[in-house]
């Protein structure tokens, strides 16, 4: 061993140089780490905006799966989401459903540019389909038609509306559906020879698509060659383009809150360095 100051040889065990006197033994140098300053206002502000964001993104992640959820299960298998399975029946020439109003979309103001390419309609966000099934093995027909022309057609005739129509016990399935009669005369023109309809479908099966505008409407139901006495399994589905990306993009926004809100209590509550 040599003395790394001045290079003179050592004995075994010596502690200092005879040369020189250099120590030969090396202090032990001990690190500390700087110990945690505790809370402060800033890893405070950080815990809460960071809850805030989880308990933001808990009900949206919930509500975007619900409606993602939902829309599949209802699905008829063509986009569309409703209701079916129901029973309507009359003893006169016609079943009818008033009062379907659809108002028009309006909007005040529109970048004057954008209205050549896209005018928004109601039908741009909503489509209705209607399917009847014969219980009687006669031809069914089913139309949509303004006010003032279902007025001009059976204003004068004898046909029932449907005033109430209430989901009972769901595990009994069966409706509370109430009828009001219209008195009137018999129905002699044939539906399909009335030219005022805005869509109709006629047979033992018949299923009608419509796009709806603005206005005032009546659903009217009949058999196809005027008899009395309609009876038909009948459902509603709603097809709306836009609601699957909004279902996910409830559910994406969900994610993206408990994600963020997450990491943020994750460094100012959790992480120490």
């Amino acid at each position: 061993m040599y003395c790394k100051k001045c290079g003179k040889e050592l004995e075994d065990g010596a502690e200092f140089c005879p040369g020189c006197g250099a120590s030969l033994v090396e202090a032990n140098i001990t690190y500390r780490k700087q110990g945690s300053k505790g809370w402060n206002a800033g890893r405070v502000i950080a815990v809460i905006f960071g809850g805030f964001m989880i308990l933001v993104g808990l009900p949206l992640a919930f509500a975007g799966t619900a409606l993602m959820g939902v829309t599949s299960a209802m699905d008829d298998g063509s986009g569309y989401i409703g209701m079916w399975g129901f029973d309507f029946e009359t003893d006169t020439q016609a079943l009818v459903f008033k009062d379907m109003y659809v108002e028009d979309m309006v909007i005040d103001r529109i970048d004057s540019r954008a209205v050549r390419y896209w005018t928004p309609r109601v039908g741009d966000f909503l489509k209705l389909k209607f399917t009847l099934e014969s219980n009687n093995g006669k031809d069914v027909f089913i139309g949509i038609m303004d006010e003032a022309s279902a007025l001009s057609y059976l204003g004068a005739a004898r046909y029932e509306t449907v005033t109430e129509f209430e989901m009972g016990d769901p595990f009994d399935g069966r409706p509370y559906i109430a009828y009001q009669l219209h008195s009137g005369g018999e129905i002699t023109v044939a539906p399909t020879d009335v030219s005022t309809w805005d869509a109709y479908a006629t047979g033992k099966d018949a299923n009608l698509e419509w796009e709806p505008e603005g206005g005032d409407y009546w659903v009217v139901i009949m058999n196809a060659d005027l008899t009395p006495g309609v009876d038909v399994e009948s459902g509603v589905g709603i097809r709306m383009p836009f609601l699957s990306f909004i279902g996910q993009g409830i559910l994406v926004g969900g994610i993206i809150c408990l994600a963020i809100g997450g990491v943020i209590v994750y460094v100012g509550a959790v992480r120490k360095d």
